[in-house]
């Protein structure tokens, strides 16, 4: 068995937690909206346990740590923005409707009244 020092041993974890952090990141930026929920608070916790029982994180580990947080953050932005559209662009609305027409052969509004109703989702029309 080989010595290997305690800080090799944090660095390593602290670069893993940077690639997870980086994978979040471009996931996120990719607009895969469940990827960096999952991943950035994985790497914010190898980051955490990078540490050990040294006095300060790693470089790698606080950069991992802020590449974990602006996925989320960027990643919640994504979200809000493509809600926004999808209720208030007609252009984006018509895409969508032109795509859902391709594939499933009816209207994207009639295709999710029909997922609404198969899953029991009851939504109270505007009068």
């Amino acid at each position: 068995m080989e010595y290997v020092k305690s800080e090799t041993k944090h660095v390593k974890t602290a670069y893993s937690s940077l690639t997870i952090s980086g994978i979040s990141m471009v996931s996120a930026l990719l607009n895969v909206f469940f990827l960096p929920f999952i991943l950035s608070p994985i790497a914010m916790i190898l980051s955490h346990l990078s540490k050990g029982r040294l006095k300060t994180k790693h470089v790698t580990a606080k950069a991992s740590m802020l590449v974990a947080i602006l996925a989320i953050i960027i990643n919640c932005l994504l979200i809000g923005l493509n809600v926004y559209r999808f209720k208030y662009d007609a252009g984006y609305r018509a895409k969508l409707d032109q795509v859902t027409r391709m594939y499933y052969g009816v209207s994207f509004d009639e295709y999710m009244n029909e997922a609404m109703k198969n899953l029991g989702i009851a939504i109270k029309e505007a009068e």
